[in-house]
């Protein structure tokens, strides 16, 4: 079920405001993951940049959110988000860890994104498997319901009232993926730009994919949170792999 006013265009003489906020919300992600990712490697600035950045990009959407996020736990029909959830989010975690069996374990683009993963847990202090443990449980289950909030109630949610639906999907989904790029850019090491492009599609279509099934489950954040949870834990595995199990 919609909540009254969610689902209205946006009245004319606050379009431009709304497409300043949602340009500046779109972009300060990607602008935040240069800056840790990139421009501060190896300095004593990454890890409280990285914790200002994610302060800051997710304060003003819970706050504006407030109402929102007391009803996105509480859908009228839970057991069909749950369903969606897992369903979706099993199978891409499926899909990630037998990508990465078949196409990269043991190849030089896994040695290489080893490394690169080695010197980021390095600058985040999280070099030791319990440290890297209770960061992967909390980015796979508290980083992702704030992303979830962030993208797809915030961004997503506004946007679908200033464009056509099917654009406004494709739309936070770009700027979802975006600062993702830059983080794979960092982890593939020198790389051709088709092969940064093919990795990062998948979360160009995971950002579609979890917009849809917040929009289907009638703007609930539990279904696209289940489903991106998995895939977080997928990809912590292989991190987990690539690192320590070795």
């Amino acid at each position: 079920m919609n909540r009254p006013g969610e689902n209205g265009p946006i009245e004319p003489r606050r379009r431009g405001l709304w497409w300043t906020i949602l340009a500046a919300a779109m972009t300060l992600p990607t602008v935040a993951s240069l800056a840790y990712f990139v421009w501060l490697e190896g300095t004593a600035w990454v890890a409280p940049v990285y914790l200002g950045a994610k302060a800051l990009q997710f304060a003003g959407p819970l706050a504006v959110l407030g109402i929102l996020l007391a009803a996105a736990f509480g859908p009228s029909r839970p057991g069909r988000s749950i369903a969606l959830g897992l369903g979706t989010g099993i199978a891409g975690a499926g899909f990630t860890w037998l990508a990465y069996a078949v196409l990269f374990r043991g190849g030089e683009m896994a040695t290489t994104a080893a490394g690169a993963i080695t010197v980021k847990l390095a600058d985040f202090h999280l070099d030791t498997l319990e440290r890297y443990i209770v960061a992967a449980l909390l980015i796979s289950f508290v980083h992702s319901w704030l992303e979830e909030v962030y993208w797809r109630a915030f961004v997503y949610g506004r946007l679908r009232r200033l464009i056509p639906s099917r654009w406004s999907h494709l739309v936070a989904a770009i700027g979802f993926a975006a600062h993702h790029v830059v983080v794979i850019g960092v982890y593939l090491g020198d790389t051709s730009v088709l092969l940064l492009t093919l990795m990062s599609l998948p979360v160009l279509l995971g950002g579609v994919l979890w917009s849809l099934l917040y929009r289907a489950t009638g703007n609930r954040l539990l279904a696209p949170w289940l489903s991106h949870v998995c895939l977080d834990l997928a990809i912590m595995a292989v991190g987990y792999e690539l690192i320590f199990a070795g």
